[in-house]
């Protein structure tokens, strides 16, 4: 098995990790691949980097377009595309030398519709600089693994290989401003209705960069793109009703005490009327609408982190432990 994988990266004002990216590439132990850089508007010297690679490898290919996004760098590279796989990589990010050779023994091995793997959270600065992360592995069926993104997502997208003919049916990176940072969540959960076979593979082969400037740490609008992407599956039957309450109730927490931090303690109120509206009896929604009307922004994370998460959390495991034990 031989076939073509066509690597897509998004390419934003990267120049300082840039040539190392690809450098990783060059180095890959399989070599039919070819490289489309998508520049998203760059105003640094990210282009005259790329050119100097390409001197000296006609596998590498240089896009340009105007700036939109990482979504929509993504789709831009895959319709410019020609390999039978599509494999991404960020600008920031480096895979290991095996990466692609052992993800093509595994199609192989395990013919999935969807392959990821697991990786090292990568910090340059640190000692130590390598953090391993797990999350699922071995093989499943789509539905098996819609549930389990459901609860909770460490899909690495540097590390996904998946057929450039399923997108044809499942679609591209959603671009709306709303899920930006999210937009690859959102496609691994319609992949999964559309897949029959998932394949995690417990092999690291990535480097997930951290970096002050990356997108992971802008807490408030992933949790914004998270709910977002939770509001189109309000009706999918494969989710019960006290599943979907658990995860409104999480990430709205998680919402109210980032918008304080990043003072848009403002737009509190706003966001609880949505909370309210999904979980309007809930323990700890009943005591937050109170101390909300009662008390200052700032008494209200303090109060709710302090005495009604951990009341509410103790009520709601229990309920959890009886009636979600198959979704756990």
């Amino acid at each position: 098995m031989n076939p073509l994988v066509s690597i897509v990266v998004p390419v934003y004002n990267a120049g300082e990790f840039l040539a190392e990216t690809i450098t990783s590439v060059l180095k890959q132990s399989y070599t039919n691949w070819n490289l489309h850089l998508v520049d998203d508007g760059s105003t640094d010297n990210s282009a005259e980097i790329i050119a100097e690679f390409q001197k000296n490898d006609d596998r590498i290919h240089y896009h340009y377009k105007e700036n939109g996004g990482q979504a929509s760098a993504r789709n831009y590279g895959i319709h410019e595309s020609k390999g039978t796989y599509i494999a991404f990589l960020d600008a920031d990010d480096l895979w290991l030398k095996h990466k692609l050779t052992e993800q093509i023994k595994e199609l192989e091995t395990y013919n999935p519709d969807f392959l990821y793997g697991l990786g090292y959270y990568y910090y340059p600065e640190k000692d130590p600089q390598l953090e391993s992360y797990d999350w699922l592995s071995g093989k499943m069926t789509g539905n098996a693994f819609f549930k389990a993104l459901y609860h909770s997502c460490a899909v690495n997208t540097n590390t996904v290989l998946v057929k450039k003919s399923f997108f044809q049916s499942v679609g591209y990176f959603d671009e709306s401003e709303l899920l930006r940072g999210t937009e690859d969540w959102d496609l691994w959960m319609r992949i999964a209705k559309k897949a029959d076979t998932i394949y995690g593979s417990p092999t690291r082969n990535v480097y997930y960069r951290i970096h002050a400037d990356g997108i992971h740490l802008q807490h408030t609008r992933m949790l914004i793109g998270k709910l977002n992407i939770y509001e189109k599956y309000d009706r999918d039957v494969q989710i019960s009703r006290l599943m979907r309450k658990r995860e409104y109730r999480y990430h709205y927490r998680e919402l109210f005490n980032h918008l304080h931090a990043d003072g848009r303690s403002a737009e509190i109120p706003e966001q609880f009327k949505k909370l309210k509206q999904i979980d309007p009896w809930g323990f700890g929604t009943f005591w937050q609408k109170i101390t909300l009307a009662v008390a200052s922004k700032k008494r209200f994370i303090w109060i709710s982190n302090k005495i009604i998460y951990r009341l509410a959390y103790r009520i709601e495991r229990m309920n959890y432990a009886l009636f979600l034990k198959d979704d756990q």
